[in-house]
């Protein structure tokens, strides 16, 4: 099976968790380039497109996605991304390292509203989505503070524990997948 990785990142998170997938499952990774890149135009929700990408997801078996969340919104980049590549996506697995806990993924800034709108937009095309919370790399007493996970991010120091085993479970289908088609 053919995996491409696609990922946007503002601070760094989902770039790490991208080149941590496309290392895993040695293969290539692009960063999605809005044309403008501000965040009160993301958060606005005003459009200025992605710049053309690089390679055609057509050319893969399935896209793997990495992508943030920005207060429970499926921002502009990764809209747009999904709107004009639709049908070149065969398959497609959206992941986000984000903000919202497990116990408040379905709550106003949950990620579960994002994967229902994702869901929506690209149908039985979307196969799974999976968030890796940064709270999980926080101390306990850290993890519902807004503020803790605004100023953590994914890195080799921190993505050890709970986050660590849930990327490898994450990871271990894709391998299995691989293994079965070989």
């Amino acid at each position: 099976m053919k995996f491409k990785v696609y990922y946007y990142s503002r601070k760094g998170s989902n770039k790490y968790l991208a080149q941590r997938i496309a290392s895993d499952l040695n293969c290539e990774m692009e960063e999605i380039r809005p044309r403008l890149n501000t965040f009160l135009f993301m958060m606005m929700n005003l459009n200025l497109g992605n710049r053309k990408l690089k390679s055609n997801p057509t050319n893969y078996d399935k896209v793997i996605l990495c992508h943030p969340i920005f207060m429970g919104k499926l921002i502009v980049p990764l809209k747009k991304f999904i709107i004009q590549n639709t049908n070149q996506i065969n398959a497609l697995d959206f992941v986000t390292s984000c903000g919202s806990t497990f116990a408040k993924k379905d709550e106003k800034f949950g990620h579960n509203l994002v994967f229902q709108e994702v869901k929506r937009l690209l149908g039985s095309k979307c196969e799974k989505c999976q968030a890796f919370p940064i709270g999980l790399v926080l101390p306990k007493e850290l993890q519902e503070s807004p503020d803790a996970f605004m100023h953590n991010h994914l890195n080799n120091e921190n993505f050890k524990g709970e986050i660590l085993s849930l990327y490898q479970n994450f990871i271990s289908e894709y391998l299995g997948s691989a293994e079965k088609l070989k």
